[in-house]
Order: structure tokens, then sequence, then C-alpha cells
């Protein structure tokens, strides 16, 4: 079998990397939670926000979850 060359968009992006945004995308979660919870009952605009970076930092945890898991399956042993 021919080796595939390691010319993949995932390949010069670092494991620590991967962790600092998937810890950034938490706190965004968090963040984004807490003012739901606090504001969004008097205000619609905070409403939206909460919403909006409660889909965005979970569609960002999913994504960097499986560019995590990619890239410690490509680790050589």
């Amino acid at each position: 079998m021919a080796e595939r060359p390691d010319k993949t968009t995932i390949g010069p992006i670092t494991t620590r990397r991967i962790l600092y945004w998937l810890a950034a995308m938490i706190v965004l979660l968090v963040v984004g939670t807490t003012i739901g919870l606090i504001w969004a009952d008097t205000s619609n605009v905070a409403g939206v926000f909460a919403g909006v970076t409660n889909v965005v930092s979970v569609v960002g945890i999913v994504l960097l979850l499986i560019a995590l898991a990619v890239k410690r399956r490509r680790r050589p042993s």
C-alpha cells in the first residue's frame, strides 16, 4: 500500500492548540448559559446572544473533539 502524505488541513495544527480552542469553547458555553439564565427573561437581545453563543460553542466543541480524535489517531506509535 502506498503511504498517504501528511498534507491535510489538520496536520500542522498541534494538539495543544486544539485543547486551547476546546477550553475557549467551553468558556463560551458557560458565558452564554450564564447570560441566558440571568438576563434572557428581561432582554430579547440577551436571549438571542445566549442562544447564538450556545449553538456556536456546542458546534465548536463537537468539531474540536473530532479534530482531537483524528489528531490522536494519526500519532505514530
